[in-house]
């Protein structure tokens, strides 16, 4: 077996982000001023993983398991999860302590991406890679930073790789970074602060639902948080296209109100108008707003509150156009990129 280092290999982290070192989604330093849902969030690797080309067909991964993470969902699997656009994909079970684990991979053209995304059950590092061949990193597309809540994070999905950025990623060849945190994602603006310091060529925001229920709020709140959001991301990233997706459909909230009196529905129109107030205000045409409303039909949440599979892919073709057209990008067959 030809040994190589595991780090050209990892998508899904921050530029100058090292996941063995941290195994955060965000830097260590902004997670001490964060709340401690977020920062838990931050530490289950969505859309973390090691991409492949080349005629390697076998890698063995040398890792250290630590203790479970925040489950992202009850059907999360307990293992790697190796996925070739377009292709079934399959499970390599974790081991239950440190030590190697053999992947073979799905036979393909060499210039196809294969990716083995990380289990989000459990705390795994991956501190050495070996193949059977060379191993030959993915390329790298441009680099899309998407902020967000649980659905974002992909915590409905039944397997990594099947989230909504993670199949945005695919289709326009893009190099994803998920910052979607489940339970939180309310408008920190210390992790706009990230995204401004990304280096990002595109951004996308997709919060809202949790300003409902989770941590309450108003429309003058959520309006105000967004404003100021959009305006830390522009300190750091003055010209790059920023995609604005407000909350999908929320049916038991759609119309209820929460503590200071705004339902979903009324949350989403703030969160809406100030985006435009925003980009008109700036003369930015550079923001983009897509209404979530309509982006996932009801009977494709699996709670009544999360999008399953289906409804993931349907989120996903909603933004897709957005993204390639603030990229100026045409879409591409999945997988042709790399992410």
């Amino acid at each position: 077996m030809i040994q190589v280092q595991p780090e050209p290999f990892l998508r899904g982290v921050l530029p100058g982000l090292s996941w063995a070192e941290g195994g955060s989604r965000l830097p260590l330093a902004g997670c001490a001023k964060l709340t401690a849902d977020t920062v838990r969030a931050a530490r289950v690797p969505a859309g973390v993983h090691l991409a492949f080309t080349g005629p390697v067909s076998t890698v063995e991964l040398t890792v250290e398991v630590g203790e479970r993470t925040t489950v992202p969902a009850p059907t999360v699997p307990e293992g790697f999860v190796v996925r070739v656009p377009g292709s079934p994909s399959q499970l390599v079970p974790l081991p239950s302590r440190d030590g190697t684990v053999r992947v073979r991979l799905p036979e393909r053209d060499r210039d196809r991406v294969v990716r083995v995304y990380l289990p989000e059950s459990t705390e795994v590092t991956v501190v050495g890679l070996a193949g059977d061949q060379r191993p030959e990193p993915a390329a790298r597309g441009p680099l899309w930073v998407v902020y967000g809540d649980s659905i974002t994070q992909g915590w409905s999905v039944t397997e990594p790789g099947l989230a909504w950025p993670s199949q945005v990623a695919d289709t326009l060849g893009l190099d994803l970074v998920n910052l979607g945190f489940a339970g939180a994602a309310r408008g920190e603006l210390l992790t706009a602060d990230v995204l401004a310091a990304s280096g990002a060529e595109a951004v996308t925001l997709a919060w809202g639902t949790n300003a409902h229920s989770s941590l309450p709020t108003s429309t003058a709140q959520i309006a105000e948080s967004m404003r100021l959001y959009l305006t830390a991301v522009r300190e750091g990233l003055p010209e790059v296209p920023v995609v604005v997706v407000s909350p999908i459909v929320r049916p038991d909230a759609e119309h209820v109100p929460n503590r200071f009196g705004a339902s979903l529905a009324d949350l989403r129109a703030a969160l809406e108008e100030a985006v435009r107030r925003f980009a008109e205000a700036r003369g930015d045409d550079r923001v983009t707003l897509v209404p979530g409303l309509d982006l996932v039909a009801p009977e494709h949440l699996v709670d009544g509150i999360h999008p399953g599979d289906a409804g993931h892919r349907s989120l996903a073709e909603g933004v897709v156009p957005h993204v390639a057209a603030g990229l100026g990008r045409d879409v591409v067959p999945a997988g042709a990129g790399a992410t």
